[in-house]
């Protein structure tokens, strides 16, 4: 097992840990365990290195909107007077990402969807019990990979997984307004690694994320 492995494999078991520890208190309410749904807005950019050692940038930046689904739960570390806390947040869940790029006057648009289960983990301060905002880091693991061309005959996606690195990692932030157990939060991730497989090829992703949720 790799490192890239390793890491996700670690968010997977402290995620499992906790619901095993929350099955075990099962006349207690098990506060911080939620579950979320909502849109994510994508871009990906694809940076070509040519013969003459140039590069050639491709922005995968129109209107790309895919689902995301996920479990969280927030572990209070410590309480600042009688409504505010630092707590520790794990998620565990799913989400497509990707690309959409539109080319001008011939009528064809090129999508890139990567569907990837993600697990990740980050601080959270949390304010009058309301307000929480979190600086937060994941790993995805890509289970599928598909390429496809839109046009007045469109084609069937391709698979794409040979040029396609299973692993990616993001850096993000999160803010979210609570309501009773009611949340709405709003995220933005920066892609960290390049996911392209090919030598003279570089792809980086980006997305942004408004989310509704249930907290137990």
């Amino acid at each position: 097992m790799n490192l890239k492995q390793r890491i996700l494999t670690s968010f997977i078991f402290m995620f499992s840990i906790q619901s095993i520890l929350f099955a075990q208190e099962a006349k207690k309410t098990p506060v911080g365990l939620g579950i979320d749904l909502g849109l994510g807005y994508n871009t990906m950019n694809e940076t070509i290195e040519k013969d003459d050692g140039s590069d050639s940038t491709v922005k995968y930046n129109c209107l790309f909107i895919q689902p995301c689904f996920r479990l969280h739960y927030d572990i209070r570390v410590k309480d600042f007077g009688k409504s505010n806390s630092l707590k520790i947040k794990t998620f565990l869940g799913y989400y497509a990402f990707g690309g959409k790029i539109k080319y001008g006057g011939a009528g064809l648009i090129d999508v890139i969807t990567l569907s990837s289960i993600e697990a990740g983990a980050g601080l959270s301060l949390d304010f009058i019990e309301m307000f929480q905002l979190s600086p937060l880091f994941k790993a995805q693991y890509v289970v599928l990979s598909t390429k496809r061309f839109v046009r007045e005959n469109p084609e069937p996606p391709r698979d794409i997984k040979a040029d396609i690195k299973p692993f990616s990692y993001n850096a993000g932030f999160q803010f979210r307004f609570k309501y009773k157990h009611f949340t709405i939060a709003a995220e933005a991730w920066l892609g960290l690694v390049d996911i392209s497989k090919k030598a003279n090829e570089s792809i980086k992703e980006n997305n942004y994320r408004l989310i509704l949720g249930y907290e137990f």
